[in-house]
């Protein structure tokens, strides 16, 4: 299902698979950022329950700081409000990114930490959602084993 389609990014929400995509075409400015993320938090408020989540960054790079900050200090804790359990994060990049980002590592800025986020990084997306189903299964069995 496609929630979003437009110059700068698609959303979709892949039922089957219970798992919210973003696959970022362009780099967006800030207020196309923002208003991206705020709708999809308005989808998961009328979709409660949705854990699993990719992101796909490998055609516009990282995200600049004021976004990171942004979705670190505003977005994240909303989240974590609405949703009111764990999430499971594919983050899927390039190889190059990758690359710079192993050779250039520097600690950045202190920002919030969210436990409630599980972040896994990849540069193939058959990769990201293979991980986020194993999550899945993982997450049943636990269910399961509470019961």
């Amino acid at each position: 299902m496609v929630i979003s389609d437009s110059s700068y990014a698609l959303v979709t929400y892949l039922k089957e698979a219970d798992v919210l995509s973003i696959s970022w075409k362009l780099k967006p400015d800030t207020d196309q950022f923002r208003n991206l993320y705020w709708q999809v938090l308005q989808f998961v408020k009328t979709n409660p329950k949705i854990c699993y989540y990719s992101t796909d960054i490998s055609r516009i790079g990282p995200f600049d700081a004021e976004q990171e900050i942004w979705l670190s200090r505003e977005y994240y804790p909303q989240v974590s409000d609405i949703i009111g359990v764990d999430i499971y994060a594919a983050v899927i990049f390039s190889e190059g990114h990758f690359k710079a980002l192993v050779n250039n590592y520097i600690a950045s800025q202190l920002l919030p930490v969210h436990d409630f986020i599980h972040f896994n990084y990849f540069t193939d997306k058959a990769e990201a959602m293979d991980w986020l189903l194993y999550m899945q299964k993982g997450q049943d069995l636990a269910m399961v084993a509470k019961s």
